[in-house]
């Protein structure tokens, strides 16, 4: 058991953030009811919807047509409108008579005979000239002539420098992109994970697995007759059977390796060899402002293969994953929508540096999508198809969330500093803990938090995962968990074992690896 210090404050009165509540008798520190609003909330983007589903096109969306009814109009008879506005119209002009018409006629006629001889001569002079290069330009002759194009006029897949154009990476990746389709045995949601939509209002259960979503994929490698396809976990991790498409529109039946929540990585395998297999390249050596191209199936298989190109505006941002663990990503700018997730984000030698996982879907922000790095992808799928689960990785046994999800947690972290936990943004809130965790049997419950480890204050959840990382299944580690009673803090130091994390993986088939 944990000897929790109970600190006393000498009579002294507690300030308001002891007592968010202002009543006697209420807790410091109580879970809100609801969570805090979270502008920077990420989204991860497999598709579950029906892409043209009440679209309307923009020629009839009233919004462009017509606006708020005064957008376009035909314009108006000027002494009408200046009847309306409250003016008196003008009297109509005079008519010219003949001879000044005949006068002008005649100075017309003389102006257009002399512009016609300048023009005359000066397209005698660019013919002369032009005669010289009509074999690379487009001419047009006198009538009934055919029009002649310039041949040369190709797409550029390289640049003057040889190296490969947005084009030019293009045509070298796109056989190894693949769209995905997943079914599932329960009702279809078709949600976006925003609740849009769904099933055509089919709410009826079927014992045959329905559609349920679709996603983008990356031929990964090739190993004894199977073809592996990269993907995100969030993609497949409901299905329970899937489908494959090639670029040239092929499908092969999927069976699910495994997959990682942690890090958001997923396997299927395919029955296939000879397949293009993509070109991994190392995500260390990115660079911010260096140009990327994501390619995957915005809006679903319709549109499969759609290629958007950006910048990398960022490395190593720490981004949460569905079971509450930080990964570091790498942040772009290129377009991602819907049905992109496990979809390839390419450098400009047409060689994968991530996997896309997700954005950040609000009103006030644009261009902030997010990928998990090449390296961790690798290295994740390829123990993923070895052992079914991430191999050596070690954990605490818990499932927690951040304390700034909590609305009070500004309040918190203030009481935390006065106790010597400065800048503790990385605190975290424990929300169980596993049976078959070494905590299980401390005196640790839901809602204490982790505020240091290994006498590292957590400045951020990097300084657990890191310690994590370097750690193995085995190791001890110290935790200081703050607890909040009777309107005071107490802290404790807590031992603990690490176990190994075999994640929330699932694995279908070949779980033994290959």
């Amino acid at each position: 058991m944990s000897d929790f210090d109970n600190e006393k404050t000498g009579g002294q009165e507690r300030p308001d953030y002891y007592q968010p509540n202002q009543n006697e008798g209420q807790t410091y520190y109580t879970p809100p009811q609801n969570e805090q609003a979270d502008n920077n909330t990420t989204y991860h983007y497999s598709y579950a919807g029906k892409a043209q589903e009440n679209q309307e096109s923009y020629s009839n969306a009233s919004n462009y047509s017509s606006g708020n009814g005064n957008y376009y109009q035909p314009p108006q008879n000027d002494n009408k409108q200046n009847a309306e506005n409250g003016n008196s119209p003008k009297p109509p002009k005079k008519k010219p008579s003949a001879g000044k018409i005949v006068a002008i006629i005649l100075v017309i006629c003389a102006f257009v005979a002399a512009v016609g001889i300048v023009l005359s001569t000066a397209g005698v002079i660019d013919n002369s000239k032009n005669s010289q290069n009509n074999s690379s330009t487009s001419q047009c002759q006198d009538s009934g002539s055919d029009v002649k194009t310039n041949d040369s006029n190709s797409v550029q897949t390289k640049d003057s420098s040889g190296n490969l154009t947005v084009a030019g990476v293009a045509k070298k990746v796109l056989d190894s992109c693949v769209g995905i389709t997943v079914y599932s045995e329960k009702q279809a949601s078709y949600n976006y994970f925003y609740n849009y939509g769904n099933n055509d209002g089919n709410n009826s259960s079927n014992s045959d697995p329905e559609k349920s979503g679709e996603g983008s994929g990356i031929i990964m490698s090739e190993k004894n007759g199977k073809t592996y396809i990269l993907t995100c976990a969030h993609v497949i991790s409901e299905g329970t059977k899937f489908t494959v498409t090639l670029n040239n529109k092929k499908e092969y039946d999927a069976s699910m390796v495994a997959y990682d929540s942690q890090t958001d990585i997923g396997v299927l395998s395919i029955n296939a060899t000879g397949l293009q297999v993509a070109e991994f390249a190392n995500s260390d050596n990115l660079a911010v402002g260096e140009q990327v191209i994501a390619i995957g199936c915005p809006g679903g298989l319709e549109f499969m293969n759609s290629l958007t190109s950006g910048y990398i505006s960022a490395l190593d941002r720490p981004i949460s994953s569905n079971i509450g663990y930080d990964n570091k990503c790498i942040q772009v700018d290129a377009a991602i929508n819907p049905g992109n997730s496990g979809g390839a984000l390419f450098n400009m030698q047409g060689q994968v540096v991530g996997v896309n996982s997700s954005k950040i879907a609000a009103t006030e922000y644009e261009g902030m999508g997010f990928a998990v790095p090449s390296d961790t992808a690798i290295a994740t799928a390829n123990s993923l198809i070895k052992s079914g689960y991430v191999e050596g990785r070690a954990k605490l046994g818990i499932t927690y969330l951040p304390l700034t999800k909590y609305s009070n947690y500004s309040a918190i972290l203030s009481a935390l500093e006065e106790k010597g936990y400065k800048n503790a943004q990385g605190t975290m809130v424990i929300n169980s803990v596993d049976g078959s965790s070494d905590l299980a049997s401390k005196d640790v419950k839901q809602y204490d938090m982790i505020v240091a480890i290994n006498g590292k204050t957590m400045t951020s959840t990097d300084v657990l995962t890191s310690v994590l990382a370097d750690s193995k299944p085995g190791d001890t580690v110290k935790l200081t968990i703050a607890r909040i009673e009777n309107n005071s803090i107490k802290t404790s130091t807590v031992e603990c074992k690490l176990m190994e994390s075999k994640g929330d993986s699932s694995s279908q088939s070949n779980s033994s690896g290959e």
